[in-house]
Formats: C-alpha cells, sequence, structure tokens
C-alpha cells in the first residue's frame, strides 16, 4: 500500500476526469481520504455518510451548509461532520480545494 501522497498527482487525476469532483485516494478498511476541488459555482452532490467526517480547506473561500445551517470556509478551516448529517458545499467564487477523511468506516 503507498504511504506518501502528493497534492498535484491527485489533483490531476481530477483534471483527467471531467466528470467527477473528487477523487479518493485512500481506502482502507478503516479510513477512506480524498480531495474534492469544485470549480467557480459547481454544486457539491454529496449526501450524509454514515461515518463520521473530517474536512480541511487547502484553497478558496466558499460556504459548507451543515445541517442547513451555512458556515463560511477558507484556507486553513478544518470542519468536523458527525455521522449521519447532510452537508455539502457552496457558494464558492473560485475553485474550492479540500481534503477529506471519512473514519470508523
Amino acid at each position: 500500500m503507498k504511504s506518501i501522497y502528493e497534492l498535484d498527482e491527485i489533483l490531476s487525476e481530477l483534471e483527467e476526469d471531467k466528470e467527477s469532483y473528487f477523487v479518493d485516494f485512500l481506502n482502507t478498511e478503516n479510513v477512506e481520504a480524498g480531495i474534492i476541488r469544485l470549480r467557480k459555482d459547481q454544486k457539491d452532490t454529496q449526501t450524509a455518510h454514515s461515518v463520521d467526517e473530517i474536512y480541511h480547506v487547502i484553497e478558496g473561500e466558499g460556504l459548507i451548509s451543515i445541517q442547513a445551517r451555512n458556515y463560511a470556509v477558507k484556507k486553513g478551516t478544518c470542519i468536523f461532520v458527525p455521522a449521519n448529517v447532510e452537508h455539502n458545499f457552496h457558494g464558492n467564487k473560485s475553485d474550492l480545494t479540500v481534503f477529506y477523511v471519512l473514519t470508523g468506516k
């Protein structure tokens, strides 16, 4: 199993697949990790997950809706979303790049 991942390589996978706005680069029995890259005004279609999730905003700014409440996010923001809670990113006026980890799969 690979132990080191480079952001530029992960983002190039997203460039190649024009249909997707996220990519999982790690998927084990207990952890799933990946990158979301939303283009300007692109819709985040994710739904609630059955496990806890952590996000870290790498670049950009916008909003995350958590249980219908909006929170401003920007580079450096860390976000925790408990299992089974509705959430999605929106309102970004430029690229929004976010690292995510789902735990306890």
